[in-house]
């Protein structure tokens, strides 16, 4: 197994999917939480300039999702075949998708606008996404892609903590097959675990997935 070390700064965001597909599969990795500073003294030194990258064996990757796949072909997380890997993928640049409008809302610096755009959000934008997994997880027996856990499941309990703390409350009420994925996930030993031991948020405080374990 490669040795690998995960730079990225001391919170969750895009870099929580990639440590928890690693706990998942119980892979020892270097989880490595860069501070501001450090950050602009790296950035020049980084494939894109950007965080996180995945150092496997002192070669530094870039983008989130594709180190997400790749360590899910180690993990045992992705499809077995192209069809599963393809629906696999289309939950999951789904999740992304709405993972960037919370993010949206959430740095949103003009107040005002902010104020506009929060009921858009949690009345109609969350719950048209909410719906359509909910639907593909009644499905799949509680799972969001196919009929085991997936790294689109590991995608969506990262984004629903995210949602918690930035819409302020718990959206899946309605939703009861998304309330299963939840509690499939939170279930599995070595990402529990993880969740426990893992630093507390640096920049979320109303909400911890430690709560719900």
């Amino acid at each position: 197994m490669p040795e690998f070390k995960l730079h990225y700064f001391d919170f969750t965001g895009r870099a929580e999917p990639i440590r928890m597909i690693l706990s998942y599969g119980g892979i020892k990795f270097e989880d490595i939480r860069v501070g501001h500073e450090d950050f602009v003294k790296m950035k020049p030194t980084l494939p894109l300039g950007q965080l996180p990258v995945l150092e496997i064996d002192g070669k530094m990757i870039p983008q989130s999702t594709a180190i997400s796949r790749y360590l899910a072909t180690l993990t045992k997380l992705d499809g077995n075949d192209a069809k599963e890997n393809l629906r696999i993928d289309v939950a999951t640049d789904t999740l992304l998708d709405l993972q960037q409008k919370l993010y949206d809302f959430a740095f949103e610096k003009d107040e005002e606008k902010k104020k506009t755009l929060e009921p858009v959000l949690a009345n109609e934008t969350v719950p048209f996404f909410l719906k359509k997994f909910d639907e593909k997880a009644g499905e799949n027996g509680g799972f969001i892609a196919i009929k085991r856990i997936s790294w689109a499941d590991i995608s969506f309990i990262c984004v629903y903590e995210s949602m918690r703390n930035i819409l302020k409350k718990d959206m899946l009420a309605d939703y009861p097959n998304l309330i299963k994925t939840k509690n499939n996930i939170l279930a599995v030993p070595n990402l529990r675990e993880y969740i426990k031991s893992r630093p507390e948020h640096k920049m979320y405080t109303t909400f911890d997935l430690k709560q719900e374990l």
